[in-house]
C-alpha cells in the first residue's frame, strides 16, 4: 500500500501539487472493511511521517472531508455529497443515452446533454446526427454561460435560483459579443417557458443555433437539459419538427428519472 501511495505522479511538475495528492490518498485508505482508522493505522498504511499525516488529517477535518471521534478518523459527509453528484451524473447519462441517440438519428442533427455548474452549463454528452454539415460548438467537458446556447437557456429559464444569481450581473456579454440586460434576460425566460423550449440563434457562433429543453428529476427540479444544434437556417426551416422531437425526448428522460408528467 505504501508503495502505491508514494508513487510519483506522471504529471508535469508545474501542474503537480504533492500535498493535494497526499491528502486524497489518505481518503482512499478508508473502505467498507476499514471505515474507521486511528492515526497510527493511517501512518502505517499511508507511508507518510506522523507529523505530515497529522497535519493532512487536520486540514481534511477542518474542511469536513474527515471527522474524528476520539482516537478514530472516518470519512465526513462531504465525501458522500460529492460522491452522490458523480453517481447522479452517471445515472443521468445512462437514462438519457438511448433517447438522445434516437433523437440525433431521427433528426440528423447534433444533440447535447448539459448540466448546470455554477453559472455555466457543462456538456456531459454529444451525439452527432447524419447531417452533411456537422456542428461542433460544444465538446464533452466544455461549457457555456447559462445566458447563451439552447441547453443553458432552457436550464436558466426553469431554475429561478440560477436566474436570480444572474440578474445582478447584468449586463451580460454573450459569446457572440452582444450584451444582455435584465429585460432581455426576462423576455427570453418568459418566451422559453411559454413555448416549452429555448431558442438560441447565433448567440454563440455565427450561422449556428440550437433549441433546448429541460430535464426534470423526481422532485420537479430542472437538473439538466438537452439541446439540438445545427445551422441557423436549418433550425428555422425545421423548427416545429425539431422542437417537437426535442421536447418529446426531454419528457421521456424526465419520466425515467421519476418525474411525473401532468
Amino acid at each position: 500500500m505504501a508503495t502505491d501511495l508514494n508513487r510519483k505522479s506522471d504529471l508535469d511538475p508545474k501542474n503537480y501539487v504533492a500535498s493535494v495528492e497526499k491528502a486524497l490518498r489518505l481518503l482512499e485508505l478508508f473502505s467498507e472493511r476499514s471505515p474507521q482508522l486511528t492515526l497510527g493505522e493511517i501512518v502505517k498504511l499511508g507511508g507518510y511521517s506522523r507529523t505530515a499525516t497529522y497535519r493532512l488529517l487536520g486540514t481534511l477535518e477542518h474542511l469536513d472531508w474527515i471527522t474524528r471521534t476520539g482516537d478514530y478518523y472516518q470519512l465526513g459527509l462531504k465525501v458522500f455529497r460529492v460522491g452522490s453528484v458523480a453517481v447522479n451524473a452517471l445515472m443521468l447519462r445512462q437514462e438519457a443515452s438511448q433517447s438522445i441517440s434516437q433523437l440525433a438519428a431521427n433528426m440528423g442533427e447534433t444533440v447535447y446533454l448539459l448540466v448546470p455548474d455554477g453559472l455555466r452549463a457543462v456538456c456531459l454528452e454529444r451525439i452527432e446526427g447524419n447531417a452533411q454539415v456537422q456542428i461542433m460548438v460544444l465538446d464533452i467537458g466544455q461549457s457555456l454561460p447559462l445566458h447563451a446556447g439552447g441547453g443553458p437557456l432552457a436550464l436558466l429559464s426553469h431554475r429561478s435560483d440560477l436566474f436570480d444569481k444572474l440578474v445582478p450581473l447584468c449586463p451580460l456579454e454573450r459569446p457572440n459579443g452582444t450584451k444582455m440586460n435584465v429585460d432581455d434576460l426576462s423576455a427570453i425566460r418568459e418566451d422559453t417557458l411559454r413555448r416549452g423550449y429555448s431558442r438560441s440563434i447565433e448567440d454563440v457562433t455565427p450561422g449556428v443555433g440550437a433549441f433546448g429543453a429541460p430535464i426534470f428529476d423526481a422532485h420537479g427540479k430542472a437538473i439538466a437539459a438537452i439541446s439540438i444544434g445545427g445551422l441557423a437556417q436549418t433550425l428555422k426551416a425545421r423548427e416545429t419538427e425539431l422542437a417537437g422531437g426535442l421536447m418529446s425526448s426531454a419528457r421521456e428522460i424526465s419520466q425515467r428519472l421519476g418525474h411525473q408528467i401532468d
